[in-house]
This record gives C-alpha cells, structure tokens and sequence, in this order.
C-alpha cells in the first residue's frame, strides 16, 4: 500500500482539471551535454538563471531564458551558443504528446573510477564502455522519463553500490513520472538533485548519492513554494549489533525569490529510524511539508537526526552573483542540560561568481567547510547516508577552497582552469560517535593527521557535432600528509577523457 501511494498522487493529479497554466516537467539532467553550456551563460552572466538555488532545471524554463537573451551585443561564440542551445532545448510548439528516444554510445578513459576529480580513488585508470538509451514520453500535464545506461566505470567506483561481479555494470541514471502546474508538482523516481548554490554540492541534499528513488512534491509558484522529498534509506544496524533497521529521509524547505536578484530558502532535514525495537514506517509528521520536524520532536513525539539550513544568492550588480549555505547540527544552546555537551555539527559554504570580457568568461571562488561530526549522531542508523553515501556531502572533518574560470573559445567549445586547496581530517560521516566522556577532547574541525591537497587542472568541453561530444580534465595533485600519514607524499596525475556519440529519434503522437 505505501508504494502504491506515491503513483496514486500522480494519476490523480494527473487526471484532476488543471491549476492553472500547464508547465513542462521534463528536467535538463546533471550529466546532460548541453548542461556546461547553460551554467556558463549563466555564471558569466548572459542568461537569468530560472532557479538559482535548484538544479536540475526544467528544460522549457532553461528554453524561455535563452530566448530573453539579447544577442545583439553578444561575439560570435557567445551568439552561435544560444543558438545551439536554443535548437536543442526548446520543444515543439502546441500541446500535445511526443516521444524521444535519444541512444548514445561511447568509452570515458581515466585515471580513477571515482566521478570526484578533486577526491580520486586508487589503482582503478582504465578505459570504461559507456553507452544508454532515454525514453521520453511527453504529454500534455505528464512526463515519463527512463534512461537505462551501461557504464562500466561503476564497477571501480568506491561510492557505487550496486551490482559489480558482472561482465558490465549499469544503472537507471533517471527513471520518473512528473506531474507539473504552475501552483503543484508531483514527481516520484530517481534524479539527481541539488538544493543550494550550483557551485558546490548541497550540505543538505545534492547529486553525490546514486539511484536515489524518492517522492517529491512541490506546492506554490516557482517564487514562493513549499517542496518534500521523502524516501526510504538503505537499511543499517545500531551500533553493536547485526540486525539492520530500516531508515526513512523526509527533507523540505521553504524556497523564495523576490526578484531575479535575490533567492533564499529555509531547509530542514531528518532521518529516523526504529527505536526501542519498534518498528517504524513513513510517519506523517515527518510527510508534512508544514510541519516542523525538529519541534516533532522535541514534542516527544519521534526520535531523528534533524538538520536546519538555510541559502541565499543575490546579485548585487552587474554580472556579480554572491551566494551562501549553511547548516547546523547539535549546535548547543542550552547549557542548563549536563548530558547536551556534543561538539557542534555545521557546514557552511561561500560562494561569488560573475563574467568578465562581455560574459566570453566566467568566474566562481568557492570556499566551503564541514565539521567533523558532521552528519552523524550516537545513534549509527541516523546517519544522514544512503548505501554508505552522504547525502548531502560524501565528506566530514575538511575545508577546501576553489577558483576556476571557463572561456566560450567556439559556440561548442568551452575551455576551463582549476586551482583547489583542500585540507582533509580524518573525521568520518560513517564512523562511530563518540562517547560523552571524549566530547571535550573532540575536535570541532581536523581531527588527526590532515591531508593537504593542491589540485591545478585544465578542462574542456567540446561539441563538434550534435550527435558527437567529447570532455576532457587533466589535473596535478600535489599531496602532503598522504594516506593521514605525517610526512608522506602521494603526487600523482588525475585525468579523464570522454567520447560519446548520440542519435535522437522523436515526434509528435496522435490518438
């Protein structure tokens, strides 16, 4: 009955009169080649951002902001992008049902199976077959989408946990029914999803996990809405024992835009899990996107790991865009309470972007830092993990600092510089709390032997053809205290390099 309740959401939805005026739901993925290409119009300025705090973006919305761009004042590349871009995103005019199938084939060759270029794994270079089809399926208030993809990259990653004793390795990288008005959204699948500023992955949810089914409901316009996403985890064992649990993740937020200038958004998140031996499902407090899950409770009522948040992005002027995220966790308030002294669970992350040259390049700088008893709590299954992942940031205990530029050299080329300093404790999200009697000797930040890493990287994007595209990254790491060891070295070259071909078949159904 519980898996029934989200496809039921959606029929009905889908059947009900409509709201008001019908918006497409279908999304422009994280991973999708045209998706570098829209972030630097917007990084450097040239086209609004339809969802600042969001991503993945609807593709009809991305669609509306190319067609507002002036390109009047624009150089060659940057005009012949937005037509390139336009031509591929925006749909066919009217209101009715087509469908897509878009194949694509192709190797990626690198250095390490891990995607994080700045975190690489070790003894995985090799050259991995890539290759998918998406099926789309678009109606007049319904979108189906399922992308089945072989890439046996998966294999070697150290972050995937799905099958890996076979001769290729997969996955659905998206599959989801989206019901979407202006006033209501309802989407059940897996997506990758990223809440907070688009540089940097969210504190609180991001992309980081794999194949993350979950249900998500959006109330209100696009400027001032109620979202939740609710799932349920992979189960774990209390600490001490063998006998996993199952876990449940409800996260919602509050998200406002007042003005293409300015966007915040307030977010909290929970986790939680049997206790006491009871078991326990879905609960409606935490299915409530009005509820606030940490005064639940504090009521009494529940038990969970509830983490608060909150983002801004404003642009100040011109092309400048500054933006912020922070979260908080056992952040200690009342001193009255012996028992309360845990050290302080926090992320923050600091951002500014902008274009320079008439928006040819785009600019970021980046700071971000997560504590070392980040996401985690004395209660093991409450985690804020998914198959071992987190599910916002995949790390605790580090702080890192980026600057990177990216120039439209062609329409369909795009050339980039990284510089990153990162500086990594050996505080582990999935490791054991400690006992109360060790919280004064805790660390905030940097637990043990920190690992420094200086990363200098060149990037490139290329799209030569439509149906052809190619991505490259060759990166120098230069690595002190390698492996948390006092002394040791671990220089080493990180590089990846990506071909793929795509064929598209589509048009219009009629009944």
């Amino acid at each position: 009955m519980r898996a029934a309740i989200p496809i039921l959401a959606i029929v009905a939805a889908t059947l009900a009169g409509p709201l008001s005026a019908q918006t497409n739901g279908r999304f422009l993925s994280l991973t999708d080649p045209a998706t570098p290409y829209v972030e630097q119009l917007i990084r450097s300025g040239i086209m609004r951002d339809p969802d600042p705090l969001t991503r993945p973006l609807r593709r009809a919305d991305v669609a509306r902001a190319l067609a507002e761009v002036d390109t009047t004042p624009l150089g060659k590349a940057l005009r012949g992008m937005v037509r390139r871009l336009l031509v591929e995103l925006t749909p066919p005019a009217g209101d009715s049902a087509r469908w897509l199938i878009d194949a694509t084939a192709g190797a990626l060759a690198a250095s390490d199976a891990r995607r994080d270029p700045v975190r690489p794994a070790t003894d995985s270079a090799g050259l991995y077959p890539q290759g998918g089809m998406e099926f789309v399926l678009e109606l007049p208030r319904l979108t189906l989408v399922t992308s089945p993809r072989i890439d046996n990259r998966l294999k070697y990653d150290p972050d995937y946990h799905g099958k890996k004793d076979r001769f290729v390795a997969g996955r659905a990288s998206e599959a989801y029914l989206a019901a979407s008005w202006r006033y209501f959204e309802v989407f059940f699948g897996t997506m990758d999803r990223n809440w907070g500023p688009t540089e940097a992955d969210g504190l609180l949810l991001s992309a980081t996990p794999y194949n993350f089914d979950h249900l998500m409901l959006r109330f209100g316009p696009q400027r001032l809405r109620l979202e939740l996403v609710a799932t349920q985890l992979d189960p774990l064992p209390l600490w001490d024992t063998s006998q996993p649990v199952n876990r449940y993740l409800s996260i919602h937020r509050l998200a406002v835009q007042p003005s293409q200038r300015l966007a915040f958004s307030l977010t909290e998140s929970a986790v939680y899990a049997q206790t006491g031996g009871i078991p326990r499902s879905f609960e409606p407090w935490y299915l409530n996107p009005l509820n606030l899950f940490l005064l639940s409770q504090e009521d009494g009522a529940t038990t969970s790991n509830a983490l608060m948040g909150a983002d801004v992005t404003w642009r100040p002027r011109g092309t400048l865009r500054l933006a912020a995220q922070g979260y908080l966790d056992d952040f200690q308030v009342d001193r009255r309470v012996p028992t309360d002294r845990e050290p302080p669970g926090y992320g923050v992350t600091l951002n500014a972007s902008g274009g320079l040259r008439g928006g040819l390049i785009g600019w970021s700088l980046l700071y971000t830092r997560v504590s070392n008893l980040a996401y985690r709590t004395p209660a093991n299954e409450e985690q804020h993990s998914f198959r071992g992942v987190g599910l916002g940031r995949n790390y605790a205990d580090y702080d890192q600092a980026t600057a990177r530029a990216t120039a439209t050299a062609a329409p369909d080329l795009l050339l980039g510089a990284e510089l990153t300093w990162l500086r990594q404790g050996q505080g582990d999200l999935r490791a054991r709390y400690p006992a109360e009697s060790l919280y004064a000797a805790t660390p905030t930040i940097f637990e043990g032997v920190v690992e420094r890493t200086v990363r200098v990287a060149a990037t490139g994007r290329w799209t030569p053809r439509s149906w052809l595209f190619v991505n490259a990254d060759l990166g120098r790491h230069l690595v002190r205290n390698a492996g948390h060891v006092d002394g040791s070295r671990g220089d080493r070259w990180v590089w990846r390099v990506q071909v793929a071909a795509r064929r598209r078949f589509g048009g219009r159904l009629s009944w």
